[in-house]
């Protein structure tokens, strides 16, 4: 079994909260998880000034355990994507964790001063020779959303090439997808005809108010192991943790969060003639 935290859109520089980050670090420490994945927006502005001061808080993480991360598109405002790969890592990696036989890839969907997502051919090329090692848990990690979610504004911002990812996900029987970039905590399985299932999973802003509604500030706690899944949402401001997806043989049962648009709007009155 691989156990991965997953946070996500830090946004060092704008309505950070350190208090979230010291309740994540002393999480990390008392669950000393195989890996940390932080799924971009590590920054706001992509500023130097911002990197360098962020780097002392991810060194943090470091010490305790793995850490990959991958680029979102607040951390590549401003060409900041040159800071990102001086200061915090390569705009996409691979970690084989061999004892517990999973790999963890990380790639880049950012660009330059755009909201929106791109993969691109030549980077799916690479993702493809990536999967060299028939290892037995495999998990993608990218910022931008491959599927809409709901309750969580305006889809303009969808990765353009994402059905390229989703087949992807298909043909190298992809376990987990791990995305951040809406600061909302949700997750959809696709089931496959191959009898593979693939979990799309996304995070809440992790360390900033930029929270939705009455959401919280939240991360995710995964315990991956040989296609099982349970997934918690960790409350960052409390480290109080529910559950969000748990999927057995290849069943899956997902505890919504929040309410999604539409029943809002069946239970308005305003909407009553």
């Amino acid at each position: 079994m691989v156990e991965i935290i997953q946070i996500s859109d830090l946004h060092y520089g704008s309505e950070f909260r350190e208090d979230c980050f010291e309740n994540i670090v002393s999480y990390i420490k008392e669950t000393h998880p195989d890996i940390v994945v932080c799924t971009g927006d590590i920054v706001h502005k992509g500023r130097v000034n911002q990197f360098k001061n962020v780097v002392q808080h991810i060194k943090r993480i470091k010490d305790i355990t793995k850490f990959i991360a991958v680029p979102g598109n607040h951390d590549a405002k401003n060409s900041g994507i040159v800071f990102f790969e001086k200061l915090i890592g390569p705009r996409r990696s691979r970690i084989i964790l061999e004892k517990k036989n999973a790999l963890i890839v990380g790639i880049c969907s950012a660009r330059d001063d755009m909201a929106e997502g791109m993969i691109g051919d030549e980077q799916l090329d690479w993702l493809g020779r990536q999967f060299d090692r028939n290892l037995e848990d495999r998990v993608i990690a990218l910022h931008h959303h491959l599927i809409p979610i709901p309750m969580s504004g305006q889809k303009f911002t969808t990765v353009r090439d994402a059905g390229e990812i989703l087949e992807f996900t298909n043909l190298f029987e992809v376990d987990l997808v791990l995305m951040g970039h809406r600061h909302v905590p949700h997750a959809y399985t696709i089931s496959w005809k191959n009898s593979s299932s693939t979990t799309f999973l996304y995070c809440g802003t992790s360390t900033s108010n930029k929270v939705r509604a009455d959401d919280s500030p939240s991360f995710n706690h995964i315990f991956l192991n040989e296609g099982n899944l349970e997934v918690y949402i960790v409350n960052s401001t409390n480290l109080t943790k529910s559950l969000l997806l748990e999927r057995k043989e290849h069943h899956t049962e997902f505890i919504r969060p929040r309410k999604t648009r539409i029943e809002h709007l069946l239970a308005s009155e305003v909407w009553d003639e």
